[in-house]
């Protein structure tokens, strides 16, 4: 996995001040592959029901880059109990519980 243990560390921080420690944060894509380089940072967030919107997205986006600087972060909220697209079940099968 590239990431440093402080970004993880600041990732955690961040997904917890948004979303509550309940939340469960994933790295998916490229990030997780320690052959390759560069690369967003690709996340997936289990969010309490009815926390998947544009509002919290955003608010996460921000405590993130104010832990990170300034990077290209992808995050995908998911909500127990709703089907999965097609790239939350990779990330499912492919991520790394951070």
């Amino acid at each position: 996995m590239r990431l440093t243990a402080e970004e993880i560390a600041g990732i955690r921080a961040a997904t917890a001040e948004v979303f509550g420690p309940q939340a469960v944060v994933r790295l998916f894509g490229s990030r997780v592959d320690d052959r390759k380089k560069g690369g967003d940072i690709d996340l997936l967030v289990e969010v309490p029901e009815g926390r998947e919107t544009f509002k919290d997205e955003c608010a996460l986006l921000f405590a993130l880059m104010e832990r990170l600087g300034e990077r290209k972060i992808d995050v995908l909220l998911v909500e127990p109990n709703r089907p999965r697209a097609a790239i939350e079940r990779i990330a499912y099968r492919d991520g790394v519980v951070l």
